[in-house]
Parts: structure tokens; sequence; C-alpha cells
């Protein structure tokens, strides 16, 4: 399916903050003409100087109920529904598919995702799902590659220079009709790493436990 240099028009309903539980401003993800953005003028995104502040995880294999993690690219307008994990553990193929959904779609540059970041979405999605959710997740970004990641940073303030999406370590993404607050609890109780809160999204890493922007 073609790309779209744009935001899918799709996409508006959510920026409006079209939603059964909350309103947004009227404003679009990033505002060229007020050089702001996606991100904050601090970095939080980057992996910290010191390995040590990165907390080990155990994998997450051990999920149960609706294991099919279901999203919608708001970027390219593609449709996935993907099973990443069985009962023997890490299905790879289902992986692969989801590496290339949530490839670099500006240059068509595809790297693995984090398995632990798509398994934590998944869990995130399921809890959702417990809570009345029905919907797909609003993806918006996965792997980065540097060179879009440096186009950004010329147009818009506060995008990390080494920014995990770099290194296919974060993801951006909302679930429709779901209070971006309500969302943003959802993430910090995964205790996988970087919560990031902002007004139309939210961004997991799996880099230290750590939080910024709205709670």
């Amino acid at each position: 399916m073609a790309t779209r240099p744009d935001v899918a028009p799709a996409l508006e309903g959510a920026i409006r903050g079209d939603s059964l539980f909350f309103k947004s401003p009227n404003k679009p993800l990033i505002d060229m003409s007020r050089n702001t953005g996606f991100f904050d003028p601090f970095e939080p995104d980057e992996l910290p100087s010191n390995p040590e502040q990165v907390v080990p995880r155990a994998p997450r294999l051990l999920l149960s109920g609706n294991t099919t993690l279901a999203m919608w690219n708001a970027n390219t307008d593609e449709h996935i529904a993907v099973q990443p994990v069985t009962g023997t553990g890490l299905d790879y193929t289902e992986l692969a598919r989801a590496n290339h959904f949530m490839r670099d779609w500006r240059r068509n540059e595809v790297k693995p995702i984090d398995p632990q970041l798509v398994l934590g979405l998944l869990e995130l999605q399921q809890k959702a799902r417990r809570n009345g959710f029905s919907g797909e997740v609003r993806f918006l970004s996965g792997y980065r590659s540097r060179a879009t990641n440096e186009m950004l940073r010329r147009k818009t303030n506060g995008v990390a220079k080494h920014s995990m999406h770099i290194q296919a370590r974060a993801i951006d993404f909302s679930l429709p009709h779901v209070p971006i607050r309500e969302t943003i609890r959802l993430a910090k109780e995964l205790g996988l790493g970087g919560v990031g809160g902002y007004a139309s999204f939210v961004h997991i890493d799996s880099g230290s436990r750590r939080a910024w922007g709205l709670s």
C-alpha cells in the first residue's frame, strides 16, 4: 500500500479529540509554523549515559487470552493483526510481519523491533480489552532511521539526537476512544521501560524505567 507524506486523514479525528471520553486541542501532531511537535524540548527517549541505569527484565512470554495484536498505521493506512507469541515461545514469522508494519515508512527501511515492546504493546491492548476496548492500536512510530530522525530534528524541536526509535527500541501509539491518561496508566503498569505521555499519543521504550510528560 502506498505511503503518504502527510498524516493520514483518519488521524485527524484523533487529533481533534474525537473520543467518547475526552477532548484534546484542535492542533496537528507537528506544527511546523511554531516549531513544535511530538516531543518536549528535553530528550527523555535517549538511552541513559550510564548503562547501569538500564534495568534488565525477564522475557514477557506468559500472555493468555486474546494474543492477537491488532494495529492501524496512521501514516500508511495499513492494518495488521499478528500473534507474536505461542504456547511454546515467540513466533518469529509473526514478529517479522510486525517489524515490517513498524518500519521507517519514509525510507521503507525495516529493523527488528525489540520483541519485548511488541509483547508489551499486546499486553497493554489486552488490559484495555478487559475494560471494554475493542478497537485497534493506532500506531504512529516504531523504527526510525538516523536519516529520518535527523530530518525530524531539523523540522521540529525536541526530537532526541540518539532517539531509541533509531535502535528500534521505542513505539509511539494511542488507543482510539481511550483517554490518554488512562493509556499512560496502562503503559506504566507494564513496568517495561520508559513511558512518555503526550497530548495525543504515548511513547514506550525498552530503556530504563522512567516517565515524563503527562501523568
